[in-house]
């Protein structure tokens, strides 16, 4: 084999290695941590397929979801991709690593709006500080699903999140209130304006023609 095939060869194999390994720690987290469990359910249940691309340096993935765990591929899935994830390699890391939010924010995700932000809850939940925080519950069985108990620690950024889309959807039912009324003003000083201009052009025609007449 020449030099040129060991070093195109060299790089697919170890791109195939770190798929392996990947595929291999993000599945374990998924059938042993709970709260990825619940989280993931949605993207298990529908198989959900996503790919992420990283423009530095430039390499692209797939990422499945099914009932085996999580599926890492260089080769575009059958199913139809759900969540179109632009980033880097940094951010990856930060983000897994490290459970960085701002990397997070950062990733170029086109897709389905209310599947991105469950996507983000679920990277955050991967992160290793988040699994490393509530590592001892992978020791007991819950009874049932309903039964699972997480740490404060974990729950907290989704109940926050939880929160704050409820003061969001509070403000904009304010918003849409305060607009409805503002039209409702406007309408009826149009409908004012309407009735004040039809009584000017009918007393100017009625002089027109009382002039014309009696001239």
């Amino acid at each position: 084999m020449s030099e040129s095939q060991q070093s195109q060869k060299q790089p697919h194999l170890l791109l195939t290695m770190t798929m392996i390994v990947l595929e291999t720690i993000f599945t374990f987290i998924l059938k042993h941590d709970r709260v990825v469990g619940l989280q993931a359910k949605k993207f298990i249940d529908q198989k959900i397929a996503i790919k992420i691309n990283s423009y530095l340096p430039y390499f692209d993935f797939y990422v499945q979801f099914s009932e085996h765990g999580v599926l890492f591929d260089t080769k575009a899935p059958e199913q139809m991709i759900a969540l179109d994830v632009r980033t880097t390699l940094m951010d990856l890391i930060k983000v897994f690593v490290f459970g960085n939010r701002r990397s997070i924010k950062k990733m170029r995700i086109d897709g389905d709006i209310t599947l991105k932000d469950e996507f983000r809850d679920l990277v955050l939940l991967f992160s290793f500080p988040k699994v490393l925080s509530d590592w001892k519950q992978w020791l007991s069985e819950p009874v049932d699903e309903q039964d699972v108990i997480a740490s404060k620690k974990r729950i907290a950024p989704l109940l926050e999140k939880i929160d704050q889309q409820r003061s969001k959807i509070n403000t904009l039912q304010v918003e849409v209130k305060q607009f409805k009324n503002r039209i409702r003003r406007m309408q009826q000083k149009q409908k004012k304006m309407n009735i004040a201009f039809s009584l000017t052009i009918a007393l100017l025609i009625a002089l027109l023609v009382y002039n014309w007449w009696f001239a």
